[in-house]
Protein backbone atom coordinates (compact mmCIF):
# COMPACT_ATOMS: atom_id res chain seq x y z
CA UNK A 1 0.00 0.00 0.00
CA UNK A 2 1.84 3.63 -0.74
CA UNK A 3 0.97 6.14 1.32
CA UNK A 4 1.16 9.76 0.03
CA UNK A 5 3.26 12.23 1.92
CA UNK A 6 1.69 15.43 1.77
CA UNK A 7 2.72 18.94 2.15
CA UNK A 8 1.20 19.45 5.92
CA UNK A 9 3.13 16.23 6.79
CA UNK A 10 6.42 17.71 5.09
CA UNK A 11 6.21 20.75 6.65
CA UNK A 12 5.51 18.79 10.35
CA UNK A 13 8.87 17.11 9.47
CA UNK A 14 11.07 19.69 8.24
CA UNK A 15 9.72 21.62 11.91
CA UNK A 16 10.76 19.01 13.83
CA UNK A 17 14.15 18.13 11.74
CA UNK A 18 14.84 21.95 12.30
CA UNK A 19 13.74 22.26 15.92
CA UNK A 20 16.09 18.41 16.39
CA UNK A 21 18.80 19.80 15.18
CA UNK A 22 19.02 23.18 16.98
CA UNK A 23 18.79 21.68 20.37
CA UNK A 24 21.14 18.86 19.95
CA UNK A 25 23.48 20.18 16.88
CA UNK A 26 26.38 20.13 19.52
CA UNK A 27 25.85 16.37 20.44
CA UNK A 28 25.71 15.05 17.26
CA UNK A 29 28.71 17.08 15.99
CA UNK A 30 30.64 14.80 19.04
CA UNK A 31 29.03 12.12 18.24
CA UNK A 32 30.29 12.19 14.98
CA UNK A 33 33.48 12.97 15.87
CA UNK A 34 34.09 10.08 17.88
CA UNK A 35 32.64 7.88 15.21
CA UNK A 36 35.73 8.64 13.37
CA UNK A 37 38.04 8.77 16.46
CA UNK A 38 36.86 5.51 18.11
CA UNK A 39 37.20 2.30 15.87
CA UNK A 40 34.33 0.58 18.15
CA UNK A 41 32.18 2.87 16.89
CA UNK A 42 32.80 3.39 13.35
CA UNK A 43 29.55 1.42 12.12
CA UNK A 44 27.59 4.25 13.66
CA UNK A 45 27.99 5.98 10.10
CA UNK A 46 26.47 3.11 8.04
CA UNK A 47 23.68 2.87 10.95
CA UNK A 48 22.44 6.76 10.87
CA UNK A 49 21.60 5.80 6.92
CA UNK A 50 20.34 2.31 7.52
CA UNK A 51 17.99 4.14 9.80
CA UNK A 52 16.77 6.42 7.17
CA UNK A 53 16.28 4.01 4.40
CA UNK A 54 14.38 1.16 6.69
CA UNK A 55 12.09 4.58 7.61
CA UNK A 56 11.20 4.82 3.56
CA UNK A 57 10.97 1.47 3.15
CA UNK A 58 8.26 0.92 5.98
CA UNK A 59 6.42 4.81 5.78
CA UNK A 60 3.20 2.53 4.03
CA UNK A 61 3.07 1.32 7.23
CA UNK A 62 4.36 3.63 9.90
CA UNK A 63 2.28 6.65 7.79
CA UNK A 64 -1.07 3.98 8.09
CA UNK A 65 -2.96 2.80 10.68
CA UNK A 66 -4.88 4.01 14.00
CA UNK A 67 -3.11 7.46 15.26
CA UNK A 68 -3.55 7.72 19.21
CA UNK A 69 -1.70 11.13 19.92
CA UNK A 70 -0.82 11.16 23.64
CA UNK A 71 0.21 13.85 25.77
CA UNK A 72 2.41 11.60 27.57
CA UNK A 73 5.16 12.43 24.79
CA UNK A 74 5.22 15.96 26.14
CA UNK A 75 6.45 14.46 29.37
CA UNK A 76 8.82 12.40 27.48
CA UNK A 77 10.39 15.47 25.04
CA UNK A 78 10.27 17.57 28.97
CA UNK A 79 12.76 15.07 30.49
CA UNK A 80 14.40 14.21 27.91
CA UNK A 81 15.51 18.10 28.06
CA UNK A 82 16.00 17.68 31.56
CA UNK A 83 18.69 14.74 31.09
CA UNK A 84 20.32 16.96 28.36
CA UNK A 85 20.70 19.40 30.38
CA UNK A 86 21.67 17.61 33.11
CA UNK A 87 24.71 15.98 30.74
CA UNK A 88 25.59 19.02 29.43
CA UNK A 89 26.08 20.85 32.81
CA UNK A 90 27.46 18.04 34.75
CA UNK A 91 29.64 16.86 32.48
CA UNK A 92 28.67 13.33 30.65
CA UNK A 93 28.06 13.05 27.65
CA UNK A 94 25.83 9.53 27.69
CA UNK A 95 23.61 11.82 29.12
CA UNK A 96 23.36 13.89 26.70
CA UNK A 97 22.86 11.36 23.37
CA UNK A 98 20.66 9.21 25.53
CA UNK A 99 18.61 12.58 25.51
CA UNK A 100 18.41 12.23 21.62
CA UNK A 101 16.62 8.72 21.71
CA UNK A 102 14.24 9.87 24.75
CA UNK A 103 13.41 13.07 22.64
CA UNK A 104 13.06 10.99 19.87
CA UNK A 105 10.72 9.01 21.47
CA UNK A 106 8.62 11.20 22.96
CA UNK A 107 8.04 13.19 19.51
CA UNK A 108 6.50 10.01 18.52
CA UNK A 109 4.42 9.32 20.98
CA UNK A 110 2.95 13.15 21.32
CA UNK A 111 2.34 12.54 17.46
CA UNK A 112 1.36 9.02 16.88
CA UNK A 113 1.09 7.59 20.11
CA UNK A 114 2.82 4.19 22.14
CA UNK A 115 2.25 2.10 19.09
CA UNK A 116 3.81 3.59 16.68
CA UNK A 117 6.89 4.03 19.45
CA UNK A 118 6.78 0.34 19.70
CA UNK A 119 6.98 0.06 15.67
CA UNK A 120 9.79 1.97 15.85
CA UNK A 121 11.75 0.33 18.63
CA UNK A 122 14.12 -1.41 16.24
CA UNK A 123 15.34 1.55 14.94
CA UNK A 124 15.83 3.67 17.97
CA UNK A 125 17.74 0.10 19.30
CA UNK A 126 20.02 0.19 16.17
CA UNK A 127 20.49 4.10 16.98
CA UNK A 128 21.36 3.27 21.04
CA UNK A 129 23.58 0.66 19.94
CA UNK A 130 25.80 3.45 17.44
CA UNK A 131 26.41 5.35 21.14
CA UNK A 132 29.75 4.89 22.96
CA UNK A 133 29.40 3.19 26.40
CA UNK A 134 30.25 5.47 29.40
CA UNK A 135 34.29 4.91 29.67
CA UNK A 136 33.48 3.99 33.03
CA UNK A 137 31.35 0.81 31.75
CA UNK A 138 33.50 0.41 28.58
CA UNK A 139 36.25 -0.26 30.75
CA UNK A 140 34.59 -3.04 32.78
CA UNK A 141 33.62 -5.17 29.82
CA UNK A 142 36.31 -4.17 27.79
CA UNK A 143 39.37 -5.46 30.04
CA UNK A 144 37.78 -8.45 31.01
CA UNK A 145 37.43 -9.41 27.30
CA UNK A 146 41.47 -8.68 27.61
CA UNK A 147 42.04 -10.73 30.01
CA UNK A 148 39.58 -13.82 28.52
CA UNK A 149 41.12 -13.24 24.57
CA UNK A 150 44.89 -13.07 26.36
CA UNK A 151 44.25 -16.48 28.03
CA UNK A 152 42.53 -18.22 24.94
CA UNK A 153 45.63 -16.77 23.00
CA UNK A 154 48.13 -18.43 25.12
CA UNK A 155 46.30 -21.77 25.36
CA UNK A 156 46.25 -21.18 21.74
CA UNK A 157 49.75 -20.65 21.15
CA UNK A 158 51.19 -23.22 23.30
CA UNK A 159 49.46 -25.76 21.90
CA UNK A 160 50.98 -25.29 18.71
CA UNK A 161 54.16 -26.28 20.77
CA UNK A 162 55.72 -22.37 20.92
CA UNK A 163 57.05 -21.08 24.13
CA UNK A 164 54.89 -18.63 25.66
CA UNK A 165 54.00 -16.31 28.96
CA UNK A 166 51.30 -14.35 29.82
CA UNK A 167 51.09 -11.80 32.07
CA UNK A 168 47.70 -10.24 32.81
CA UNK A 169 46.91 -9.17 29.04
CA UNK A 170 50.86 -9.27 27.89
CA UNK A 171 51.45 -12.43 26.18
CA UNK A 172 55.36 -12.78 25.57
CA UNK A 173 57.21 -14.72 22.97
CA UNK A 174 60.51 -15.64 22.27
CA UNK A 175 60.44 -13.05 19.51
CA UNK A 176 58.68 -10.26 20.63
CA UNK A 177 55.64 -9.00 22.86
CA UNK A 178 52.03 -9.02 22.24
CA UNK A 179 49.42 -6.58 24.36
CA UNK A 180 45.91 -7.15 24.05
CA UNK A 181 44.98 -3.65 23.90
CA UNK A 182 41.44 -2.21 24.66
CA UNK A 183 41.21 -2.25 20.62
CA UNK A 184 41.73 -5.73 20.49
CA UNK A 185 39.68 -6.93 23.27
CA UNK A 186 36.89 -7.63 21.03
CA UNK A 187 34.26 -4.74 22.11
CA UNK A 188 34.22 -3.33 18.92
CA UNK A 189 33.50 -6.90 17.35
CA UNK A 190 31.24 -7.41 19.67
CA UNK A 191 28.64 -4.17 19.43
CA UNK A 192 29.23 -4.43 15.64
CA UNK A 193 28.47 -7.96 15.37
CA UNK A 194 25.13 -7.26 17.56
CA UNK A 195 24.34 -4.07 15.08
CA UNK A 196 24.83 -6.92 12.20
CA UNK A 197 22.85 -9.58 13.51
CA UNK A 198 19.94 -7.13 13.99
CA UNK A 199 19.97 -5.90 10.90
CA UNK A 200 20.59 -9.42 9.17
CA UNK A 201 17.39 -10.35 11.36
CA UNK A 202 15.62 -7.96 9.78
CA UNK A 203 16.25 -7.99 5.92
CA UNK A 204 16.10 -11.76 6.00
CA UNK A 205 12.36 -11.24 7.13
CA UNK A 206 13.46 -14.04 10.07
CA UNK A 207 10.44 -14.69 12.25
CA UNK A 208 10.95 -12.78 16.21
CA UNK A 209 12.30 -15.82 17.72
CA UNK A 210 15.27 -16.56 15.26
CA UNK A 211 16.09 -12.68 15.46
CA UNK A 212 16.61 -12.88 19.19
CA UNK A 213 18.86 -15.96 18.60
CA UNK A 214 21.23 -14.34 16.14
CA UNK A 215 21.28 -10.99 18.65
CA UNK A 216 22.13 -13.86 21.68
CA UNK A 217 24.59 -15.62 19.34
CA UNK A 218 26.54 -12.82 18.15
CA UNK A 219 27.94 -12.10 21.80
CA UNK A 220 29.83 -15.70 22.05
CA UNK A 221 30.56 -15.76 18.24
CA UNK A 222 32.40 -12.25 18.34
CA UNK A 223 34.43 -13.06 21.53
CA UNK A 224 35.29 -16.46 19.80
CA UNK A 225 36.59 -14.98 16.81
CA UNK A 226 38.65 -12.09 18.54
CA UNK A 227 39.91 -14.12 20.61
CA UNK A 228 41.63 -17.11 17.40
CA UNK A 229 42.77 -13.24 16.20
CA UNK A 230 44.94 -13.15 18.91
CA UNK A 231 45.85 -16.62 19.09
CA UNK A 232 46.47 -16.44 15.17
CA UNK A 233 48.28 -13.31 15.53
CA UNK A 234 50.44 -14.65 18.21
CA UNK A 235 51.35 -17.36 16.28
CA UNK A 236 52.17 -15.46 13.05
CA UNK A 237 54.44 -13.37 14.75
CA UNK A 238 56.73 -16.00 16.51
CA UNK A 239 57.21 -17.63 12.94
CA UNK A 240 56.94 -14.04 10.79
CA UNK A 241 58.16 -11.77 13.64
CA UNK A 242 57.09 -8.69 15.18
CA UNK A 243 55.74 -7.07 11.97
CA UNK A 244 52.88 -9.43 12.00
CA UNK A 245 51.66 -7.72 15.15
CA UNK A 246 51.33 -4.37 13.18
CA UNK A 247 50.31 -2.99 10.48
CA UNK A 248 48.72 -4.18 7.14
CA UNK A 249 48.42 -7.72 8.88
CA UNK A 250 47.18 -6.52 12.03
CA UNK A 251 44.42 -4.47 10.63
CA UNK A 252 43.77 -7.74 7.88
CA UNK A 253 43.40 -9.51 10.74
CA UNK A 254 41.01 -7.29 12.22
CA UNK A 255 39.28 -7.82 9.17
CA UNK A 256 39.18 -11.44 9.35
CA UNK A 257 37.53 -11.17 12.30
CA UNK A 258 34.36 -9.95 10.66
CA UNK A 259 34.65 -12.46 7.99
CA UNK A 260 34.59 -15.70 10.71
CA UNK A 261 32.05 -14.00 13.03
CA UNK A 262 29.88 -13.72 10.03
CA UNK A 263 30.46 -17.19 8.61
CA UNK A 264 29.16 -18.43 11.94
CA UNK A 265 26.64 -16.34 12.38
CA UNK A 266 24.92 -17.62 8.86
CA UNK A 267 26.00 -21.25 10.01
CA UNK A 268 23.56 -20.50 13.28
CA UNK A 269 20.93 -19.03 11.25
CA UNK A 270 21.15 -22.00 8.31
CA UNK A 271 21.09 -24.92 11.55
CA UNK A 272 18.14 -22.85 13.36
CA UNK A 273 15.92 -22.50 10.16
CA UNK A 274 16.39 -26.44 9.36
CA UNK A 275 16.11 -27.81 13.15
CA UNK A 276 12.97 -25.01 13.49
CA UNK A 277 9.52 -26.68 12.66
CA UNK A 278 7.80 -25.03 9.67
CA UNK A 279 5.21 -24.01 11.42
CA UNK A 280 6.94 -21.42 13.69
CA UNK A 281 7.42 -19.48 10.58
CA UNK A 282 4.08 -19.48 9.44
CA UNK A 283 2.70 -18.51 13.41
CA UNK A 284 5.45 -16.01 13.01
CA UNK A 285 4.11 -14.72 9.29
CA UNK A 286 0.77 -14.47 10.88
CA UNK A 287 1.22 -12.17 13.84
CA UNK A 288 2.94 -9.89 11.35
CA UNK A 289 0.21 -9.68 8.84
CA UNK A 290 -0.85 -6.06 8.31
CA UNK A 291 -4.31 -6.03 9.92
CA UNK A 292 -7.56 -4.55 8.70
CA UNK A 293 -7.28 -1.52 10.89
CA UNK A 294 -3.83 -0.61 9.85
CA UNK A 295 -5.26 0.30 6.49
CA UNK A 296 -7.33 3.30 8.00
CA UNK A 297 -5.65 6.88 7.54
CA UNK A 298 -3.49 8.09 10.07
CA UNK A 299 -5.24 10.79 11.14
CA UNK A 300 -6.06 14.36 10.25
CA UNK A 301 -2.51 15.77 9.43
CA UNK A 302 -3.90 19.62 10.30
CA UNK A 303 -4.14 18.15 13.83
CA UNK A 304 -0.32 16.58 13.07
CA UNK A 305 0.78 19.54 12.07
CA UNK A 306 -0.17 21.71 15.24
CA UNK A 307 1.34 18.93 17.37
CA UNK A 308 4.55 18.70 15.48
CA UNK A 309 4.65 23.13 15.66
CA UNK A 310 4.52 22.16 19.67
CA UNK A 311 7.08 19.63 19.58
CA UNK A 312 9.05 22.06 17.22
CA UNK A 313 8.84 25.26 19.66
CA UNK A 314 9.32 22.96 22.92
CA UNK A 315 12.83 22.04 21.56
CA UNK A 316 13.41 25.69 20.04
CA UNK A 317 12.96 26.98 23.25
CA UNK A 318 14.55 24.24 25.34
CA UNK A 319 17.54 25.23 22.56
CA UNK A 320 17.60 28.98 23.81
CA UNK A 321 17.42 27.82 27.59
CA UNK A 322 20.20 25.00 27.31
CA UNK A 323 22.46 27.75 25.67
CA UNK A 324 21.93 30.61 28.22
CA UNK A 325 22.86 28.40 30.79
CA UNK A 326 25.88 27.17 29.56
CA UNK A 327 29.20 28.10 31.03
CA UNK A 328 32.37 28.07 31.47
CA UNK A 329 33.85 25.71 33.73
CA UNK A 330 35.77 27.13 36.78
CA UNK A 331 39.31 25.80 37.75
CA UNK A 332 39.94 26.25 41.45
CA UNK A 333 42.99 27.47 42.24
CA UNK A 334 45.38 24.60 43.58
CA UNK A 335 49.49 23.99 43.54
CA UNK A 336 50.86 21.61 41.14
CA UNK A 337 50.80 18.03 42.19
CA UNK A 338 55.03 18.16 41.77
CA UNK A 339 55.32 20.57 44.29
CA UNK A 340 53.95 17.92 47.02
CA UNK A 341 56.71 17.88 49.75
CA UNK A 342 59.04 15.21 49.38
CA UNK A 343 59.55 14.95 53.34
CA UNK A 344 55.92 14.20 55.21
CA UNK A 345 56.55 13.71 58.76
CA UNK A 346 59.33 11.13 58.61
CA UNK A 347 58.69 9.83 55.23
CA UNK A 348 60.99 11.01 52.41
CA UNK A 349 60.47 10.67 48.80
CA UNK A 350 61.91 10.47 45.35
CA UNK A 351 60.38 10.82 42.44
CA UNK A 352 59.98 7.96 39.83
CA UNK A 353 60.58 8.34 36.26
CA UNK A 354 57.67 9.39 33.78
CA UNK A 355 55.24 7.43 32.35
CA UNK A 356 55.37 5.61 28.72
CA UNK A 357 53.53 7.82 26.34
CA UNK A 358 51.16 4.75 25.43
CA UNK A 359 50.09 4.77 29.38
CA UNK A 360 50.15 8.04 29.62
CA UNK A 361 47.42 7.99 27.10
CA UNK A 362 45.34 5.25 28.52
CA UNK A 363 45.09 6.56 31.74
CA UNK A 364 44.16 10.19 30.21
CA UNK A 365 45.42 12.32 33.27
CA UNK A 366 46.32 16.00 32.56
CA UNK A 367 48.34 15.81 35.56
CA UNK A 368 50.14 13.20 37.62
CA UNK A 369 52.66 12.39 40.61
CA UNK A 370 54.61 8.79 40.88
CA UNK A 371 56.61 9.13 43.94
CA UNK A 372 58.68 6.32 45.99
CA UNK A 373 58.52 7.02 49.94
CA UNK A 374 60.47 5.37 52.51
CA UNK A 375 61.07 6.00 56.37
CA UNK A 376 63.81 4.56 58.55
CA UNK A 377 63.21 0.60 59.35
CA UNK A 378 59.85 0.49 56.88
CA UNK A 379 59.19 -0.19 53.30
CA UNK A 380 59.57 0.85 50.13
CA UNK A 381 56.28 3.05 49.53
CA UNK A 382 54.52 3.88 45.91
CA UNK A 383 52.48 6.85 45.72
CA UNK A 384 50.57 7.73 42.55
CA UNK A 385 48.14 10.46 41.70
CA UNK A 386 46.42 11.61 38.80
CA UNK A 387 44.47 14.67 38.25
CA UNK A 388 42.25 15.34 35.54
CA UNK A 389 41.26 19.04 34.86
CA UNK A 390 37.41 18.62 33.46
CA UNK A 391 35.77 15.52 32.65
CA UNK A 392 32.72 17.28 30.36
CA UNK A 393 34.55 15.31 27.32
CA UNK A 394 34.34 11.83 28.33
CA UNK A 395 37.35 11.35 29.90
CA UNK A 396 37.36 9.21 33.01
CA UNK A 397 39.08 8.02 35.75
CA UNK A 398 41.19 4.96 35.59
CA UNK A 399 40.16 2.46 37.79
CA UNK A 400 43.14 0.26 39.23
CA UNK A 401 40.87 -2.61 39.01
CA UNK A 402 41.70 -2.22 35.39
CA UNK A 403 45.72 -1.18 34.84
CA UNK A 404 47.20 -3.70 37.70
CA UNK A 405 45.85 -6.90 36.22
CA UNK A 406 46.54 -5.72 32.38
CA UNK A 407 50.47 -5.69 33.97
CA UNK A 408 50.14 -9.61 35.44
CA UNK A 409 49.05 -8.36 38.80
CA UNK A 410 45.58 -10.31 40.09
CA UNK A 411 44.06 -9.46 42.58
CA UNK A 412 43.60 -11.95 45.54
CA UNK A 413 41.53 -10.29 48.19
CA UNK A 414 39.20 -6.87 47.72
CA UNK A 415 37.25 -4.92 50.46
CA UNK A 416 36.66 -1.12 52.17
CA UNK A 417 37.94 0.20 55.20
CA UNK A 418 37.53 3.39 56.91
CA UNK A 419 40.00 6.43 56.68
CA UNK A 420 41.12 7.02 60.37
CA UNK A 421 38.98 9.72 61.78
CA UNK A 422 41.39 12.17 61.21
CA UNK A 423 40.84 12.27 57.40
CA UNK A 424 37.34 12.33 57.44
CA UNK A 425 35.65 13.33 53.99
CA UNK A 426 35.34 16.57 55.46
CA UNK A 427 31.55 16.63 55.85
CA UNK A 428 31.46 16.37 59.04
CA UNK A 429 29.00 13.86 58.80
CA UNK A 430 31.11 10.44 58.54
CA UNK A 431 35.01 9.03 57.95
CA UNK A 432 35.46 8.36 54.45
CA UNK A 433 35.95 4.94 52.95
CA UNK A 434 38.72 3.42 50.39
CA UNK A 435 39.60 0.54 48.61
CA UNK A 436 41.81 -2.06 49.98
CA UNK A 437 43.52 -4.38 47.06
CA UNK A 438 45.55 -7.46 47.49
CA UNK A 439 47.57 -8.32 44.26
CA UNK A 440 50.09 -11.31 43.02
CA UNK A 441 51.99 -11.72 40.81
CA UNK A 442 53.91 -15.21 40.98
CA UNK A 443 55.54 -15.41 44.87
CA UNK A 444 55.12 -11.39 45.03
CA UNK A 445 52.29 -9.48 46.89
CA UNK A 446 51.14 -6.47 47.47
CA UNK A 447 48.59 -4.05 49.42
CA UNK A 448 47.13 -1.22 47.67
CA UNK A 449 45.00 1.86 48.68
CA UNK A 450 43.23 3.79 46.51
CA UNK A 451 40.21 6.64 46.33
CA UNK A 452 38.52 8.91 44.05
CA UNK A 453 39.16 13.11 46.07
CA UNK A 454 37.60 15.81 44.52
CA UNK A 455 35.98 18.99 46.18
CA UNK A 456 37.04 18.04 49.71
CA UNK A 457 35.57 14.06 49.07
CA UNK A 458 36.85 10.93 49.73
CA UNK A 459 34.81 8.19 47.73
CA UNK A 460 35.44 4.52 47.27
CA UNK A 461 33.30 3.83 44.02
CA UNK A 462 33.89 5.08 40.95
CA UNK A 463 30.12 5.07 39.94
CA UNK A 464 30.02 7.21 42.92
CA UNK A 465 32.56 9.48 41.99
CA UNK A 466 30.69 9.66 38.68
CA UNK A 467 27.74 10.43 40.21
CA UNK A 468 29.42 13.44 42.75
CA UNK A 469 31.23 15.00 39.40
CA UNK A 470 27.73 15.53 37.39
CA UNK A 471 26.24 16.99 40.57
CA UNK A 472 29.41 19.16 41.72
CA UNK A 473 29.56 20.09 38.17
CA UNK A 474 25.78 21.41 38.33
CA UNK A 475 26.68 22.83 41.74
CA UNK A 476 30.00 24.29 41.10
CA UNK A 477 30.59 24.40 37.41
CA UNK A 478 33.43 22.27 38.28
CA UNK A 479 34.16 19.02 36.76
CA UNK A 480 37.98 18.11 38.30
CA UNK A 481 38.88 15.40 39.85
CA UNK A 482 41.85 12.63 41.00
CA UNK A 483 42.50 9.35 41.59
CA UNK A 484 45.14 8.23 44.81
CA UNK A 485 46.99 4.73 44.58
CA UNK A 486 48.72 3.92 47.10
CA UNK A 487 50.59 0.78 47.26
CA UNK A 488 52.96 -1.38 49.97
CA UNK A 489 54.91 -4.46 49.63
CA UNK A 490 53.58 -7.34 51.59
CA UNK A 491 56.89 -9.24 53.11
CA UNK A 492 55.62 -13.16 53.11
CA UNK A 493 52.47 -14.98 52.78
CA UNK A 494 51.12 -14.71 56.19
CA UNK A 495 48.15 -12.58 57.64
CA UNK A 496 50.10 -10.94 60.12
CA UNK A 497 52.54 -9.23 57.33
CA UNK A 498 49.68 -8.21 55.31
CA UNK A 499 48.02 -6.90 58.26
CA UNK A 500 51.15 -4.80 58.69
CA UNK A 501 51.65 -3.29 55.30
CA UNK A 502 48.12 -2.32 55.62
CA UNK A 503 49.52 -0.75 58.84
CA UNK A 504 51.81 1.09 57.20
CA UNK A 505 49.94 2.14 54.06
CA UNK A 506 47.21 3.88 56.62
CA UNK A 507 50.10 5.65 58.48
CA UNK A 508 50.95 7.28 55.07
CA UNK A 509 47.90 8.26 54.31
CA UNK A 510 47.04 9.96 57.43
CA UNK A 511 50.03 11.97 56.71
CA UNK A 512 49.71 12.81 52.97
CA UNK A 513 45.59 13.54 52.68
CA UNK A 514 46.51 16.66 54.73
CA UNK A 515 49.45 17.96 52.72
CA UNK A 516 47.67 16.45 49.36
CA UNK A 517 44.31 18.60 49.70
CA UNK A 518 45.93 21.61 48.26
CA UNK A 519 47.16 19.84 45.20
CA UNK A 520 43.87 18.43 44.60
CA UNK A 521 41.05 20.51 46.11
CA UNK A 522 41.54 23.48 45.39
Amino acid sequence: MSVQVNGRRLVTLALLAAGFAFLFRDVMVKLVHDWGADENYSHGFLVVPLVLYILWRERATLLSGPSRPSAAGLVLIAGSIATLAAGRLGAELYLTRLAMLGTLAGIVVFLWGFRRLWQMMFLLLLLFLAIPIPAIIFNQIAFPLQLLASRFGETAIAACGIPVLREGNVIVLATTTLEVADACSGIRSLVSLLTLALVWGYFSGSATWLRWLLALASVPIAIFSNAIRVAGTGVAAHFIGPEAAEGFLHTFSGWMVFVVAGVLMLAVHRVAVWLAPRKAFVASEANTSTSPDDSRPAGDDKSLLIRGAVAAALLGAAAVSLGAMTRTEVIGPREPLAALPLSLGDWRGRDEGPLDARVLEILGADEYLIRGYLRPGGPFLSLYVGYYNTQRQGQTIHSPLNCLPGAGWEPTSRKRITLPAEADDRSGKRPAEINRLVIQKGIDRQLVLYWYQAHGRIVASEYWGKIYTVLDAIRLNRSDGSMVRVIVPIASADAEAEQAAERVALEFVRTLLPALSKHLDG
